[in-house]
């Protein structure tokens, strides 16, 4: 295995001289929007890449941004989730869904605050799906996704009257696929996820997803695409990146961002990331019908992305940052992010990661331990509403083959 990724690596080193040349001659912005008007009107449907921010919020595609001054004081409000999985073997099926709070004021002498809230799940129709199924650990890991939003926009709603901006992280991508074919009720979580994200715009809040390890390419997708003919461009050509295969954008931003530096901002080109747009704009139309003045623009929840190197020295570390356009439209908006991201990343040292985010974690985080004096309170209770508690045999024979043993030794 090291071998082969000794070799992965050489090979990619001159990909990259590729890429970076294609990267530096992507400079004029009209040729970039032509090319991805070709894709999205034509019968060409698999183009998946970045593409510019729509105009007038777009950037180049080579500039570079340079690390802001941070506000003189904000509040940074983080949220995260864990989760106890459904398993037949114990005495009992349910699941659980933990989440944690951390609100951190910048620029202030104030403590944080922190808070948990833990649900426990456990009825028939909670623990079984509308064909009867039990719940799979994907349909847990999507209740638990749209948990966390709900509850970064109601603690969001909930300090509308501190230090602006109010930055609200999300660990993970802002762009979530609810189609699953083994959750049934997908689209009743995807209509209460994109309701938190109303929530969190109508609270005013910079919300933000965290990917902390990016291996997305959606960037070299779009160097791919620049460097095609158009009578070349077609669903086969597009379902690889040709000879830049195997690059992702961070490989390469890690040769064009110094620290503290990060690229333009983009969207994602996806049917996905169409619908979160088209939903944002119905819910304007129904307003306008309505006869109120509506507080959002057209296309305010498609969701844009920028890539950030959250070094101050050495190596770079390449994150990705996806905010959606009601924060994107604003350059002011888009510069307390990038300093407020740096900022938060440098409270750990050499961890750079946001601090706010590692204490939400620490907040949710499950232990072994904690699961299972859980597992202890469910069976006491169960005791004392005349029931007997067994796990599973297979659950039982396992816990005697790996207890403890004794160990002799030769002296």
């Amino acid at each position: 295995m090291g071998r082969y990724l000794a070799h992965t690596a050489n090979a990619n080193s001159t990909r990259l001289e590729r890429a970076l040349e294609l990267f530096y001659a992507a400079d004029d912005l009209q040729v970039v929007h032509d090319r991805i008007e070709l894709v999205r009107s034509s019968s060409v449907s698999g183009y998946r890449g970045a593409a510019p921010a729509p105009k007038p919020y777009d950037e180049l595609i080579p500039g570079v941004g340079g690390a802001p001054v941070p506000p003189d004081g904000a509040t940074i409000l983080a949220v995260d989730g864990s989760q106890v999985y459904p398993d037949a073997h114990e005495s009992a099926l349910y699941y659980l869904i933990n989440i944690g709070i951390f609100a951190y004021y910048f620029g202030v002498s104030r403590l944080p605050d922190q808070a948990t809230y833990a649900e426990l799940y456990y009825s028939e129709k909670a623990m079984h799906d509308r064909d009867g199924r039990v719940l799979t650990n994907q349909a847990v890991n999507m209740r638990r996704s749209v948990m966390e939003m709900q509850w970064l926009a109601r603690e969001s709603w909930a300090r509308q009257d501190e230090a602006r901006p109010l930055l609200a992280i999300h660990d993970g991508a802002l762009l979530k696929f609810f189609g699953a074919a083994d959750v049934s009720d997908a689209g009743q979580l995807e209509d209460d996820y994109m309701e938190a994200l109303v929530q969190l715009q109508d609270a005013g809040a910079l919300l933000i997803g965290y990917g902390d390890r990016p291996r997305g390419a959606a960037l070299i997708s779009l160097l791919h695409l620049l460097r095609l003919h158009p009578r070349e461009i077609n669903d086969v050509t597009l379902r690889t990146n040709g000879d830049l295969e195997g690059l992702s954008d961070a490989m390469l931003l890690a040769q064009v961002l110094a620290p503290g530096e990060r690229s333009a901002l983009m969207t994602q080109n996806s049917p996905q990331n169409k619908e979160y747009s088209d939903r944002g704009n119905f819910r304007l139309k129904k307003v306008q019908d309505s006869g109120a003045v509506p507080n959002f623009a057209k296309g305010d929840f498609e969701i844009a992305f920028f890539y950030i190197n959250v070094t101050d020295v050495g190596a770079a570390k390449i994150v990705r940052v996806d905010l959606p356009m009601w924060a994107g439209r604003h350059p002011e908006a888009i510069d307390a992010i990038h300093a407020l991201v740096l900022a938060q990343c440098s409270i750990q040292g050499r961890k750079r990661y946001p601090y706010a985010l590692t204490r939400a974690d620490e907040m949710a985080y499950v232990s072994s331990p904690e699961k299972a004096h859980l597992d202890e309170m469910i069976r006491v209770a169960m005791r004392s509403n005349m029931l007997e508690p067994e796990a599973s045999n297979k659950l039982q024979t396992k816990d005697l083959a790996r207890g403890a043993r004794t160990r002799h030794r030769l002296r």
